[in-house]
């Protein structure tokens, strides 16, 4: 009789942490489930806001820009973090990272409605091993139903405040030999109510409108053999500008979409091996148009060696200003092939291993001032290897292997060794080391400000100067209970995550080839003449630039919580301490002729996650067909970006009310849904505000 029917067989069986499927008791990594109850009673509108139930993560809602979601902080608000590239998003096992979008997700670009979520499977700590460099901190892995699973037509609507108006329509069925899904939704509200902008609140310019198109079919080809084909079209409008300023920040629409085609082969083989081939096919665009006033302080580059009088005349000079045309958009193309072989327990192993090819082509002014191709390959194997010497005894080996035409090789391994206490108490020790490769932008990316008129000036925002994969080595141990006469389960997870080599994007001194007209510190070339300061003199000016300039350790432990008392009653309950310290390695590197940067870049790093955070959910079944539930979250104080003020302690508070019906043939619920009931909350920032919202559902399935 295998382990699991002997112990933890009430624990859910999940694939996501090795690509074997495991009893979440026998994983090599903790790992939250967010099932389809939970899905449905928190009443939430998009995949983003279910993950605040997720020990250890932070999202903060779209603000004219995509959400952030990110695990254990490490989010500096700057260019290159802005869509969270550390935390790898599948959905039916495709990666929805995006080489346009900074290697980050765009969720608002998500192909998926929530309607279709089966589960959401959360692997909290690296896992590169399994699914590459973007697993770096953690995968998120959404689940769809089968199509046997979504026979016929539903219908779902939302209507609320805030311009909420959503509205999804499914059909499910056979289509000869195949079951096929087709979904279309479309998904709008306001954003944020209210902005602070010269110190005056005033309603928000980041409404957004989402449409989606999705299809997925199943075809079975022999008794052995599947092919699963997915086509999916997302479109979304984002609000950008402020209001009562039409030049310096104009209002202006940014489009988005991103469109993919997916076809997997599975082969099950007579020993109960299976054979997956995936490929995948995607293109993100991106694009707008406004104008936008360039202010230049010293449009020169000052005499070399500086004297005390060049100085003054040059910081004399006369500003300069100049309107150009923007475009923030651009066009990416990826294409991934993908191998996976399950192969057969014999006697006390199990194992699973493959490879995958990609190439990346990405089109960008805005990131490289080019509209030329800049394009990557990779290409990796993979191995996961669990091994049982004794019913109590599980050993997890796993090794990743990645060449990157952009970085070269990385090794990324994993051990981890599970003892059964008892039956439904299980100890786990683990520890990996993963990478993280840097995307196009901070490898190769280019951002300058230009005058058109031909004059040649230039203002420098961003210039790439060599940048190497982060590192993180991950030591972790695991506790995972099952509380039979409870009715409860409990997972504890302490860690200790050291990363020596963290990219930040810091101001640096731009060569002589590459010379910058403007430059931000008035006072650069007068600092000379002060005490200490002998060597922030940059006669070239400085810009931007990713660096691996930062030591970070992060420690704490997370836990969850799962109490059903009664078949009617559910309780999850989930906390996490995250305590994060940071230094900058070489501060020489920083140009600046002030402390400024080098404090409050770790400062930001150390405040990037709260310290104590904790999310709670009820659900209760009521008479007359009716469930209630209430979710609370918890934050302590932490800080989304480095140059913006840092967000206090914070308590949300959302419920919903539904009622379930059948009318005829026909099933359906009607509910009523409530967030931030407590009070405002801010964005990112606090120049951003977030009122209650609350809508009216309609969902019919017939």
């Amino acid at each position: 009789m295998a382990s699991e029917d002997l112990f933890f067989e009430d624990f859910p069986i999940v694939a996501s942490v090795s690509r074997l499927p495991q009893p979440l008791s026998e994983t090599p990594a903790s790992v939250t489930v967010i099932d389809q109850e939970m899905i449905r009673a928190s009443g939430m509108r998009t995949v983003e806001d279910l993950l605040r139930l997720v020990p250890g993560f932070q999202v903060a809602s779209h603000n004219k820009d995509s959400a952030i979601v990110a695990y254990h902080g490490l989010n500096s608000g700057m260019n290159t973090d802005e869509y969270g590239p550390r935390v790898q998003v599948l959905v039916d096992g495709r990666s929805e990272y995006s080489p346009l979008f900074k290697s980050g997700v765009n969720w608002n670009l998500l192909p998926v409605a929530l309607e279709n979520i089966e589960r959401i499977e959360v692997t909290r700590g690296a896992n590169t091993v399994s699914y590459g460099s973007n697993a770096f901190m953690g995968v998120i892995n959404i689940i769809t139903l089968d199509t046997t699973q979504t026979p016929g037509w539903m219908t779902a609507v939302n209507v609320g405040n805030n311009q909420i108006r959503d509205e999804t329509l499914r059909w499910g069925g056979k289509v000869g030999e195949a079951d096929v899904r087709f979904t279309a939704r479309q998904l709008s509200d306001g954003g944020f109510q209210n902005g602070l902008y010269s110190r005056q609140w005033m309603a928000e310019t980041d409404d957004r409108r989402t449409s989606l198109l999705e299809l997925r079919a199943d075809l079975p080809l022999t008794h052995r053999d599947e092919l699963g084909v997915t086509a999916s079209l997302v479109k979304n409008v984002s609000g950008y500008g402020q209001p009562g300023s039409p030049v310096g920040n104009p209002i202006y629409d940014f489009n988005q979409s991103s469109a993919a085609l997916g076809l997997l082969w599975r082969h099950f083989g007579e020993q109960g091996d299976e054979y997956k081939l995936r490929y995948a096919y995607v293109q993100d665009d991106a694009s707008a148009n406004y104008l936008q006033t360039v202010n230049m302080n010293c449009p020169t580059i000052p005499p070399v060696p500086v004297t005390a009088a060049d100085k003054v005349a040059w910081c004399l000079l006369p500003p300069v200003s100049f309107v150009r045309n923007v475009d923030p958009g651009g066009k990416s193309i990826q294409h991934e092939l993908e191998f996976e072989h399950v192969l057969t327990p014999v006697g006390s192993w199990r194992a699973v291993w493959g490879g995958g090819l990609k190439s990346i082509e990405l089109h960008s002014v805005a990131q490289f001032s080019t509209n030329a191709a800049v394009r990557r390959q990779t290409g990796r194997v993979f191995g996961n290897l669990e091994y049982r010497p004794t019913q109590s005894w599980l050993f997890n080996f796993g090794a990743g292997l990645e060449n990157d035409s952009r970085m070269g090789w990385m090794f990324d391994p994993r051990a981890s060794i599970s003892y059964h206490l008892m039956p439904g108490h299980t100890a786990r020790f683990g520890a990996s080391r993963a990478h993280r490769n840097p995307s196009l932008y901070e490898i190769a990316g280019f951002a300058e400000r230009r005058d058109p008129s031909g004059s040649g000036l230039t203002n420098i925002d961003y210039f790439a100067q060599g940048v190497q994969p982060e590192r993180v080595d991950t030591l972790e141990l695991g506790y995972l209970g099952e509380l039979k006469l409870l009715n409860a389960s409990v997972d504890v997870r302490a860690f200790i995550e050291r990363m020596p080599n963290r990219i930040q994007i810091i101001p640096m001194a731009l060569p002589a080839s590459q010379p910058d007209n403007d430059d931000p510190m008035i006072g650069r070339y007068l600092a000379e003449t002060m005490p200490g300061l002998a060597n922030t003199i940059f006669p070239y000016g400085r810009a931007d630039s990713a660096n691996n300039i930062e030591d970070v350790k992060i420690r704490g432990y997370e836990y969850q919580l799962r109490w059903q008392p009664t078949s009617r009653t559910r309780l999850i309950y989930n906390g996490a301490i995250v305590a994060i310290d940071a230094s900058l390695t070489d501060v020489s590197l920083v140009a600046e002729s002030s402390n400024e940067n080098t404090t409050k870049i770790p400062q930001q790093t150390r405040e990037s996650a709260p310290l104590h955070a904790q999310s709670a959910m009820l659900i209760q079944k009521l008479p007359y067909n009716l469930t209630a539930s209430v979710m609370y979250f918890r934050s302590g104080s932490m800080r989304w970006r480095r140059n913006g003020n840092p967000l206090s302690e914070t308590e949300r508070i959302d419920w919903r009310l539904a009622k379930s019906f059948r009318v005829g043939g026909q099933r359906g619920e009607v509910a009523y849904t409530v967030q931030m009931a407590n009070g405002p909350q801010y964005g990112r920032n606090t120049t951003t505000l977030a009122d209650r919202l609350q809508w009216l559902s309609l969902r019919l399935d017939f």
